[in-house]
């Protein structure tokens, strides 16, 4: 087995920021993410301590990525997943409650609705009809 390659917060923003842009499909990212989101794959480099765990933002985003489908992502909020990779290290904790929040935000509603036909999110837009 290889060792796991370092993914850092550049790289992972960097392909946000393809999303975002519409370089990659939601599906590309997902699969991205999901191919990588394995603790023999993939290791971080921004570790801190947050209510006396160690936590990382890469690796917050990378899981949630992974679960692109399910949280019902799209490219629209890039800008969420950039700004908490774009939290000073040290400042998990902070970050993260911004994070959350700017999801919690989300008109879920609306986007099961939007995106029932979606083969890709289609699972998990259930009841939307």
């Amino acid at each position: 087995m290889s060792e796991p390659r370092l993914l850092t917060r550049a790289e992972l923003a960097a392909k946000v920021k393809d999303w975002q842009q519409a370089r990659i499909s939601s599906a590309d990212l997902h699969a991205w993410a999901s191919e990588l989101y394995h603790p023999d794959k993939v290791r971080y480099e921004d570790w801190d301590r947050y209510e006396g765990d160690e936590e990382s933002v890469s690796a917050t985003v990378l899981q949630d990525l992974d679960l692109l489908n399910m949280n019902l992502a799209q490219p629209e909020d890039a800008l969420i997943y950039l700004a908490f990779l774009a939290t000073p290290r040290g400042q998990f904790g902070d970050g993260y409650r911004r994070y959350r929040e700017r999801l919690k935000a989300i008109d879920y509603a609306t986007r099961r609705k939007k995106l029932a036909a979606d083969p890709l999110f289609a699972p998990f837009c259930k009841g939307s009809a």
